[in-house]
């Protein structure tokens, strides 16, 4: 009996998972995951009490993996930065990061970063955009230490870099669903940044 309920769990985790993939997470629907899932609307909430709960369910570990593996690096450039480019071989580890974990979770990172308005994690693309924006500073300023000294231009400039990052990694999540498609057009573009950045960071 224990099995069967198990089945009939990942039978809604992977309706829901199709589910979400389709629709922002306000607008996703209860009553069409259960369909899909093969059982009645009511029979769903015995496994998950509402929307809320569902969805946390799919997007809370590459969540926390998420910020975990960003923070870890934040950390690692706060105790042992070097000049000489640090600021750009840190944000193709951050790169590395969101690859990484598209690998793992492709379709639950695609909806946390896409689908995700009007849910708890809301936020979540905004949260990697501040972690960005924080590692840019330090790579502006040559180290955490010197973060304060900068110049209202270089912060607009390390807040602008990473928007557009975290966007454009959105939209070529968004877009497609192979691995390697999505590895290769992610290594493109951030390389794009790189150029800018470099730049940025001589002047």
């Amino acid at each position: 009996m224990q099995i069967l309920k198990e089945d009939v769990r990942q039978s809604i985790l992977r309706a829901a998972l199709d589910e979400f993939k389709s629709h922002d997470y306000m607008d996703a629907s209860m009553r069409r995951i259960s369909s899909a899932a093969g059982i009645t609307t009511g029979n769903i909430y015995r496994y998950f009490k509402n929307k809320e709960e569902l969805f946390e369910a799919l997007v809370r570990p590459v969540y926390e993996k998420l910020l975990e593996n960003v923070l870890d690096l934040k950390k690692e450039l706060d105790h042992c930065y070097t000049p000489q480019n640090q600021g750009i071989n840190y944000l193709k580890r951050v790169e590395d990061t969101i690859v990484g974990l598209f690998d793992a979770y492709s379709a639950e990172l695609t909806i946390l970063l896409n689908r995700s308005t009007g849910s708890k994690y809301g936020q979540a693309k905004a949260d990697l955009v501040q972690l960005i924006v924080n590692i840019l500073e330090d790579a502006f300023a040559s180290g955490w230490e010197n973060a304060s000294k900068l110049t209202p231009e270089q912060r607009q400039s390390a807040r602008m870099f990473a928007g557009t990052i975290v966007e454009g990694v959105c939209l070529i999540l968004r877009e497609n669903e192979d691995g390697g498609t999505v590895k290769r057009l992610v290594n493109e573009f951030v390389y794009l940044y790189y150029l800018g950045i470099g730049s940025r960071l001589t002047t």
